[in-house]
């Protein structure tokens, strides 16, 4: 009976959760909000007073009540309650979880907003860099939905789905409108058919990737579970045919590829020009130009120097993780490239690096690809120019 009677408890306690999280929203603090303009996490910012609020999922101009979800001193995270005033450019979502679900940011304005929303972000990023001439390229995606290739859920026993962190709890999408049709399908399997329970029971995470022609799903496993790839392959064919036009339009005899992964973006540049290259990432590839090192240790640098026997190199490719590269400079202070070419998922991490630049050098060329549509996320590819290396 003891065993029963603590099911029964911890059962109770799951509804009462469950049922406070649902409530906690009507009771949170009510603040009225004018939006001002949309910060990097596609949040919405009004500043009233001496106060700031991020509030999620609205647009410059729009105005309204919102309720207080987090506070600190007197900056808050807020989600609409309701609205005053919408903006011209805002639509009625394609995706009925897109109100709930934590994963989309602009489902509820047009594209052409979304990209200019995004632009304004990079711009705002590289505010205290001189621009190219021609300011900033936009490339769009052939597909604001249906492209995604690979999908993160979590799942707390039964509930499957993407987290809201600010409330806690799962909010299930099985009518997910950015997965590609052919996860669509095995999406919706999961939710039809719970027997996945028995094997997966408490709390952790599960990965639907479409690899090798066919679908695959892993469980409780690091993220990008049979290889990284980008989500998004027809905006990768974009990134990478930019990216071999750049490295291309000047001559180099040597080219280095910093956080290389599989050469997913110097690959099709060796194939074209023939000349000695580096990889150089965390996990080892079985291929004779590449080698293996954390390149966010403090002597990644010496140590490949040491096991380099070229010391410099004209061309540099740069892609690392959203964190950057703080040691950029150092590397090219020694490696002394005479051209750049440095892709980011976060404009910020990107400006900080270029920003810490110590050397002279042209920013040639800046441009945003939209790898990520319906969310704030996107690609951006720099190419910096080194007259005196």
């Amino acid at each position: 009976m003891l065993l029963d009677t603590a099911r029964v408890i911890t059962v109770a306690k799951r509804r009462h959760f469950r049922q406070h999280k649902k409530t906690s929203f009507t009771q949170a603090k009510k603040i009225h909000f004018q939006i001002e303009n949309i910060d990097g996490l596609g949040q919405g910012v009004s500043k009233p007073n001496s106060e700031v609020h991020f509030i999620a999922k609205t647009l410059p101009g729009e105005t309204g009540t919102a309720r207080v979800l987090k506070q600190k001193k007197n900056v808050s995270i807020a989600r609409v309650d309701a609205l005053d005033i919408a903006s011209d450019h805002r639509v009625e979502p394609s995706c009925a979880h897109f109100e709930q679900c934590p994963g989309c940011h602009f489902l509820h304005t047009d594209y052409s907003n979304e990209l200019e929303l995004k632009k304004s972000v990079l711009e705002n990023s590289f505010r205290k860099i001189e621009l190219p001439q021609g300011g900033i390229q936009v490339s769009r995606a052939p597909q604001r939905q249906h492209y995604r290739n690979r999908l993160q859920l979590h799942y707390r026993h039964k509930y499957l789905g993407m987290v809201d962190g600010l409330l806690d709890q799962v909010v299930e999408i099985p009518e997910c409108q950015i997965l590609m049709p052919q996860l669509q399908e095995h999406l919706h399997a999961l939710y039809e058919d719970k027997s996945w329970t028995e094997e997966h029971s408490g709390n952790g995470h599960c990965e639907i990737y479409w690899q090798d022609d066919r679908v695959n799903i892993s469980w409780d496993k690091p993220y990008a579970d049979g290889g990284f790839t980008q989500v998004n392959q027809a905006v990768n064919e974009m990134l990478i045919d930019q990216v071999k036009q750049r490295a291309l339009a000047v001559p180099f005899e040597h080219l280095l590829d910093v956080f290389s992964g599989t050469g997913n973006l110097s690959n099709p540049i060796i194939a074209e020009k023939q000349v000695p290259r580096r990889m150089v990432d965390l996990s080892d590839v079985s291929h004779a130009d590449f080698m293996a090192m954390n390149l966010y240790d403090e002597d990644a640098l010496p140590r490949f120097l040491q096991r380099q026997g070229l010391k410099k190199f004209d061309l540099m490719l740069v892609d690392p993780p959203r964190k950057g590269f703080p040691a950029l400079n150092d590397w090219v202070k020694k490696l002394k490239p005479k051209r750049l070419i440095y892709v980011s998922c976060n404009p910020a991490s990107l400006a900080a690096d270029v920003r810490s630049l110590t050397g002279k050098f042209t920013l040639s060329h800046l441009s945003l690809l939209d790898m990520f549509p319906s969310t704030y996320h996107f690609e951006t590819v720099a190419t910096l120019d080194f007259p005196k290396h």
